[in-house]
């Protein structure tokens, strides 16, 4: 079994997807759906964080970096292995240009 650990990005982009569902597209129904993903997606990373590969970014796979499709939403993250831990670092809109988007999280940090 794998320790989940949330990034504050995550959190900041998880409420705001959320809210974003529920207020302005004015489907709660439809945000708790999400929310019921996003929990089925958690359950199945702890167990197995690696069935899901590398990204096909050079840079990106260099960091470890995999993602897991949650509706039309992308749950990236990384697995530490020396600690078991699969660090769930964003949640974005899979149409977004999320390459450059961690890319340049990565090398801020």
């Amino acid at each position: 079994m794998y320790k989940l650990t949330f990034s504050s990005k995550i959190n900041d982009d998880i409420v705001s997807v959320i809210g974003y569902i529920k207020n302005t597209l004015k489907a709660p129904m439809a945000a708790e759906n999400h929310v019921s993903e996003l929990k089925k997606a958690y359950e199945k990373l702890e167990e197995n964080p690696f069935m899901r590969p590398l990204v096909h970014n050079k840079y990106l796979a260099s960091k470890g970096i995999r993602f897991m499709n949650v509706k039309n939403y992308m749950l990236i993250y990384y697995v530490e292995e020396e600690t078991n831990e699969v660090f769930l670092y964003r949640f974005m809109y899979s149409r977004r240009d999320w390459i450059n988007i961690l890319t340049n999280d990565l090398a801020e940090e």
